[in-house]
């Protein structure tokens, strides 16, 4: 574990990072809750994992972002609203600041193939940036900005195979794409909303998911360069309009992908929890519990080993399905904020870890 040295200075392009003791915004001493939590027996039961040192703990955090080190499942990184960027090397047990720019991260990604390094998106001032680490965020380098004020970057995917390929969604609601690790960047679409996610099929290397703030989803089949637009699906206004008409998700709030299976995406919505078999062209509702569709559904994960085992949360509640969404198992979360992520661990899915944000 990295040890935890003062605050070093740096340029804006070039960062020299370390990990950082001094008490930061967003972080609190000598309380019970959390920011992270952790479960070792399949979601059963959560502990919060908040500890940075004796006296300053990651309970107020608001996580933007998640990401596991891609061979060591003990190593993760999270991105905070305004706490800046943490890792911790031994399962969310201790946690060390890596020094980073912006306060405010809203997108992670790792190399699929070298896990020391990382893309992370954030706000330096009010200019959305990206920058770049080969080396577990010891050092920074930028390689994209904002031209203005007031765009961010709101969604950042590296390509699991290619690992030159990166995809970034702005709050404005272009798209852009590198193919050479953010040296150069291109244009590949205008959503006109916010893409707040980018996801890539596990199955199929050129295929390409968007989802766009309270439109739906757009979908490419060839690296980018042409898109399905089904961000104009028609909602049903009454009983008749669902009987003759398929169901869509009503403004979306959060898309994961079946690591098993091509095509396959879950989309939590306003109406419900959601499941499309081709790639959102059309989607079946999912029959979940009432009382949870009263709730934002902002965190659905499926299991990395089960396609048939599925979970989400809805308020202060998680669900856990082991039939493909049949049937619901529930636990109480006994949290103050809205949860911002729900992963597994992938090389033991008994291990399950959530994050928490105000919305």
């Amino acid at each position: 574990m990295l040890k935890k040295l003062g605050v070093v200075g740096f340029s804006l392009f070039f960062l020299s990072g370390c990990t950082i003791k001094l008490p930061i915004p967003g972080l609190a001493t000598g309380t019970q809750q959390g920011s992270v939590f952790k479960s070792t027996d399949a979601g059963d039961t959560f502990e919060p994992k908040v500890e940075v040192d004796e006296k300053v703990k990651l309970t107020s955090a608001d996580i933007l972002s998640f990401v596991h080190h891609p061979t060591d499942s003990n190593v993760l990184y999270i991105g905070t609203k305004d706490s800046g960027l943490f890792r911790t090397t031994d399962g969310a047990e201790d946690w060390d600041q890596i020094e980073f720019p912006p306060a405010k991260i809203y997108g992670l990604a790792i190399d699929s193939t070298n896990g020391d390094h990382l893309f992370a998106s954030g706000s330096y001032g009010k200019i959305g940036k990206i920058y770049q680490t080969s080396d577990a965020g010891e050092e920074w380098k930028e390689v994209y900005t904002e031209p203005g004020e007031d765009t961010v970057i709101t969604s950042l995917a590296l390509h699991p195979v290619d690992t030159q390929v990166l995809y970034a969604g702005t709050s404005a609601g272009v798209v852009i794409k590198s193919t050479d690790g953010g040296g150069t960047w291109k244009n590949v679409i205008d959503a006109k909303a916010p893409v707040t996610q980018i996801l890539f099929d596990p199955r199929a290397r050129q295929t390409v998911f968007l989802v766009v703030f309270n439109k739906g989803t757009m979908v490419s089949f060839d690296g980018g360069l042409t898109f399905q637009d089904y961000t104009s699906q028609s909602i049903p206004k009454s009983y008749t309009d669902i009987k003759e008409k398929p169901v869509y998700p009503e403004d979306i709030t959060y898309v994961t992908s079946d690591p098993l299976r091509s095509g396959v995406y879950y989309a939590g919505a306003k109406n419900g929890l959601f499941r499309t078999n081709d790639h959102g062209k059309s989607w079946q509702a999912i029959d979940i519990i009432e009382s949870s569709k009263k709730f934002p559904i902002r965190a659905i994960a499926v299991n990395p080993a089960n396609s048939n085992e599925i979970i989400y949360t809805s308020g202060n509640a998680f669900y856990k399905s082991i039939d493909g969404g049949l049937k619901w198992a529930t636990t109480q979360l006994n949290v103050d904020r809205g949860v911002s992520a729900l992963v597994y661990d992938p090389e033991n899915p008994s291990t399950i870890y959530f994050t928490l944000r105000k919305y």
